[in-house]
């Protein structure tokens, strides 16, 4: 069995161990997406860590039908969305759980993610997302920041395969039309993917 595939069927069993181990790895990208709804960076770590905290104390939630990682954002989405309904209402985390999320912090410099979030090509890019409609912005951030297949971002977003499709298509294209303005930027034509492969992948692939 694949080591992650284990780190989470140990996780799913119980182990905190496992746990921390999941926190470690998911808790950055998670927070990007929290992002994408919120646009605050600290209010999408409480939601997060609300997140977490659930997963702590329901590991058997987790039925394997979906990616760790789809799973996971889906609880971040709905928690985004329940805290866009309220108003800022938060839910309170404490415990063990809580304790975990303070103590581990990874480091920006250990992932090229977050190299490319701390701002070596980020800033301009995340600047046109911000200028798309909110679907159209986390359909392009799922696939080609986070690396989720369009089947697994359609199961985050509550969506159909095909209707999933249709929205990154348009917002890739809307996307593309931002990019095409700006010559001068030298990452203007450049998704995270492309940053991180050094250029090989196609915006419109």
């Amino acid at each position: 069995m694949d080591p992650e595939q284990e780190q989470i069927k140990q996780f799913a069993a119980g182990s905190r161990a496992a746990f921390e181990a999941l926190v470690i790895r998911y808790r950055q990208p998670a927070v990007g997406f929290a992002r994408q709804y919120v646009h605050d960076y600290h209010i999408s770590e409480d939601l997060v860590q609300d997140c977490f905290a659930y997963l702590y104390v329901y590991p058997g939630k987790y039925d394997f039908r979906s990616s760790f990682k789809t799973y996971l954002f889906t609880l971040v989405r709905h928690k985004c969305l329940d805290y866009l309904r309220k108003k800022g209402r938060r839910k309170e985390c404490g415990g063990p759980a809580e304790d975990v999320l303070i103590r581990e912090r990874s480091d920006p410099a250990e992932e090229p993610e977050q190299r490319f979030l701390a701002g070596e090509g980020w800033s301009e890019w995340e600047r046109r997302l911000d200028g798309l409609k909110d679907d159209y912005r986390t359909a392009v951030y799922l696939v080609d920041v986070e690396g989720l297949t369009p089947r697994e971002a359609a199961a985050v977003q509550g969506k159909s395969s095909a209707g999933f499709r249709v929205t990154l298509h348009r917002a890739r294209r809307q996307l593309k039309e931002f990019m095409e303005k700006e010559e001068d930027d030298p990452y203007g034509r450049r998704t995270f993917a492309q940053w991180k492969s050094g250029g090989k992948e196609s915006v419109n692939r």
